[in-house]
């Protein structure tokens, strides 16, 4: 590696612990000049900091499956529902701890998503109307089985291992790299690189679009049973929904996924999703700590939220400026210059 791209590298390392540093520092000031107390005090502060991050990190992995390739699924949060419900229910029913519930529900949910890859590939329904289809299907069934009571973990000793943070850690750790390998690395990554582009040209280049596709839909189906998994133990319970009520997973996450894809420019999509979640947890976290209303916590994120999707439907026009503004600058040192002389 020569020294540019070594710099650069660093340059982008720093860029992107950059975000969710600087909020920590911001949200840690204002909470020590408000309340007298830092955002994270003490051990159940890292906890929770630890299991929402888990759930949500792999939430928003789940939705840049398909996102970026222009498919939205509206059917992840009922995957996930339908998946923790089965699996931790059967898990538990024959006895097992908790990295077999969590193995057997992200076998449901790998399933679940498997089974809506198949659909679209094979009736090309338009992916957010489909998702709402699949959703309410799935919704349905979970409502039914196990006499609607969903999954109840409260003071269920043998999940204590989803609560703890060195397991918790370990698991995002994995669910990284082989997420990094899958997208960065493998063949199904540069497929899917060159489906995001122009999938007509990546079909006549011989790319296998529908089989891809499956398989975006059946990795986000695995994601969002692990993150199901982990906030049903933070909760203590999993209640089955109907009437689309699912959907509040995907969009509640919106926010994670595009930031991370902005992030992602300065080193790649699951880096830039990491540091992403991780900067909201800290906002999220520290707004808490203000003792502030869910409302008011809810407005100031969607207030951010709105504030990037506004930046990046005008980046170009944005750099467009830029570029004449530097253009204007030099013509006028050029002026001055021939002035001089």
């Amino acid at each position: 590696m020569n020294k540019s791209a070594l710099r650069l590298n660093i340059k982008n390392a720093i860029c992107s612990f950059c975000v969710p540093a600087g909020i920590y520092l911001i949200m840690e000031i204002i909470s020590r000049v408000v309340t007298g107390a830092g955002v994270i005090n003490n051990m159940a502060d890292l906890k929770n900091l630890a299991r929402t991050f888990a759930s949500l990190f792999c939430i928003a992995l789940a939705l840049s499956c398909n996102l970026p390739a222009g498919r939205m699924d509206f059917s992840l949060g009922s995957q996930m529902i339908l998946a923790v419900i089965f699996g931790g229910n059967i898990a538990l029913s024959l006895g097992m701890g908790g990295i077999g519930t969590l193995v057997i529900s992200i076998i449901f949910g790998v399933i679940a998503g498997f089974l809506v890859g198949v659909a679209f590939v094979k009736t090309r329904i338009i992916p957010m109307i489909l998702g709402m289809g699949m959703a309410l299907i799935y919704e349905c069934i979970s409502f039914s089985a196990f006499g609607s009571k969903g999954l109840q973990t409260f003071g269920n000793s043998k999940l204590a291992v989803l609560s703890n943070v060195t397991f918790i850690s370990i698991v995002v750790l994995l669910v990284t790299l082989v997420m990094g390998y899958l997208f960065l690395m493998s063949p199904f990554g540069y497929n899917r690189k060159a489906i995001q582009g122009n999938q007509r040209i990546a079909m006549n280049s011989g790319i296998n679009i529908f089989s891809n596709c499956i398989i975006c839909y059946t990795i986000a189906g695995g994601l969002v049973a692990i993150a199901g998994i982990f906030d049903t133990v933070f909760k203590g319970n999993l209640a089955p929904v109907l009437g689309m009520d699912s959907r509040a997973t995907v969009m509640g996450n919106m926010f994670a996924v595009m930031l991370g894809m902005t992030m992602a420019r300065f080193s790649n999509s699951v880096v830039g999703i990491l540091m992403a979640v991780l900067s909201i947890k800290i906002l999220t976290l520290g707004l808490s700590k203000l003792a502030l209303d869910n409302s008011v916590q809810t407005l100031v994120i969607y207030f951010l939220f709105l504030i990037l999707m506004i930046y990046r439907m005008n980046e170009s026009e944005i750099k467009a400026w830029k570029k004449k503004k530097l253009r204007i600058a030099e013509a006028k040192r050029i002026r001055a210059k021939m002035a001089e002389q």
